[in-house]
């Protein structure tokens, strides 16, 4: 089997995959997992790009001496960062998008060209990205640099390839062209970017070279880089059911469709466009997931209090479908992804919209799940209803598929059977571009079948209507 290594940059570690085909089946295993490298550097959260590309490089090594032939490696990653070249070293370390000051307002931008305004060029839907605080508080680091090159290809870079920006990734950037492909230059000059710095976008499945003091020079091969690209590339979607919610830190629901939709009324509804495999387009909203329950987790396992999962989740297994919501698509929510406060937040939300706060770590639990499960249905029909799509299952991809009890409570709360798996779609799709750029496979919807072939997929039906319908409307009367 011609081996190929999937690396998975997440906002909590790292995982290495291989995958390949053997007599046209798919096989698939985690092989490594690591830190990533991310800490406060002078008051920063940032990346330590060069431990990291250490790490990488030794994994890569001992892959290659394990097995017979790796021959590709491709670099996908959390959405956002970026480092800045000059003569083609590393200026600084990249800047990780958790760091809270990077999501500070900043009113000028939006004066210079209005969020809407950015939506109809961009597709994108919601805050300015990191790219351009760092733009307003830093400018001689940019004037210094010479080329701007997003995460994935930084690494990919750092372990021995030409710096390179692929599509998908260049997307979360806030300066892409979701029609062209290109960069968006009327929304380049507006916010005063250097242009300059911008390589022209690279569609994924490009080799970018090779990786260095590695037996073999296994190839560099740009997949979908962008994390959740890659992750709905692998779900088993089709022109009839195209729509899927993506879990994990972050939910991202949403449809795969063939055109962007770019209106006031989708721009309203926060909705967003992205871009998807062969051509195609997410149309999304991301939206805060299990990282709120994880900020509580930390907390309690401080305190004492029980953090582990079986617990937790067979407590509130045994509770009614009842009590507190919180609005998950709030800002204080999205804010408490970077400081932490979770419960913090939910008793503040509660008390402010008359309802009583949970009690304890496993009404707190009840509490995220309920709203994570009926928040993303919401929002799931919602984009339903702009795309004006009929669909009658949604897919269910990413580490909640692990999560049964959460599962079991989304096709509840989205009235429809769930379709849960694969668990790692991210590494999978990543393979799959892969295995694509080396004529191993035709197109996605082969690629798509062969996931399916390979991993049992979990049908989950709505329980319990009666119970569910007053939580939805709940929900969008707290939104309102």
């Amino acid at each position: 089997m011609k081996h190929r290594l999937a690396i998975d940059v997440g906002s909590s570690g790292v995982k290495v995959y291989t995958g390949g085909l053997t007599d046209g089946h798919l096989q698939f295993e985690q092989i490594a997992r690591m830190d990533n490298a991310t800490g406060w550097q002078d008051g920063r959260h940032a990346w330590d790009i060069e431990t990291l590309t250490d790490r990488l490089r030794e994994e890569i090594g001992r892959a290659a001496t394990q097995y017979d032939a790796v021959v590709s490696v491709g670099i996908d990653a959390t959405a956002l960062d970026f480092g800045l070249l000059a003569d083609g070293e590393l200026l600084r370390n990249p800047y990780f998008y958790r760091d809270p000051s990077l999501w500070s307002a900043t009113a000028d931008v939006t004066d210079q060209c209005s969020a809407r305004d950015s939506f109809h060029l961009t597709g994108y839907n919601g805050p300015p990205g990191p790219l351009y605080y760092q733009l307003r508080e830093a400018p001689d680091a940019f004037e210094e640099a010479d080329t701007l090159v997003p995460l994935p290809g930084l690494l990919s870079h750092q372990l021995g390839g030409d710096a390179a920006t692929e599509t998908s990734y260049a997307m979360t950037l806030r300066l892409l062209d979701i029609r062209s492909r290109d960069w968006a230059a009327h929304l380049i000059d507006a916010i005063g970017f250097p242009g300059e710095l911008l390589q022209e976008p690279v569609a994924p499945g490009a080799t970018v070279g090779s990786v260095t003091g590695v037996a073999g020079d296994p190839e560099i091969v740009l997949p979908a880089s962008h994390d959740t690209a890659s992750a709905v590339g692998a779900l088993p979607l089709t022109s009839a059911n195209n729509a899927f919610l993506c879990t994990g830190s972050w939910f991202i629901p949403g449809l795969e469709l063939p055109d962007p939709i770019v209106t006031d009324e989708v721009f309203d509804a926060g909705g967003s466009n992205e871009v998807g495999v062969e051509g195609t387009v997410r149309f999304l909203q991301n939206l805060p997931g299990f990282s709120l329950l994880e900020h509580c987790r930390d907390h309690w396992r401080e305190t004492g209090a029980t953090y582990k999962y079986d617990p937790l989740l067979s407590r509130v297994a045994e509770l009614p479908v009842e009590g507190p919501l919180v609005d998950i698509r709030g800002d204080a929510f999205v804010e408490a992804q970077f400081d932490g406060d979770v419960a913090e937040r939910v008793r503040d939300y509660c008390e402010r919209t008359g309802q009583q706060p949970p009690a304890d770590e496993f009404e707190m639990t009840r509490c995220l799940l309920l709203s994570l499960a009926v928040g993303s249905a919401v929002v799931v029909d919602r984009l339903i209803d702009l795309a004006d799509e009929d669909v009658d299952r949604i897919h269910l991809g990413g580490g909640g598929v692990r999560n049964e009890l959460f599962c079991s409570m989304f096709a509840s709360a989205v009235g429809r059977p769930v379709e849960a798996g694969p668990t790692e779609a991210t590494a999978l799709g990543n393979i799959l571009y892969q295995l694509r750029s080396g004529g191993e496979i035709p197109d996605f919807k082969t690629g798509r079948r062969l996931v399916t072939d390979r991993f049992t997929l979990t049908t989950y039906e709505p329980q319990n209507e009666s119970a569910w319908m007053p939580l939805r409307e709940r929900i969008q009367e707290l939104d309102g």
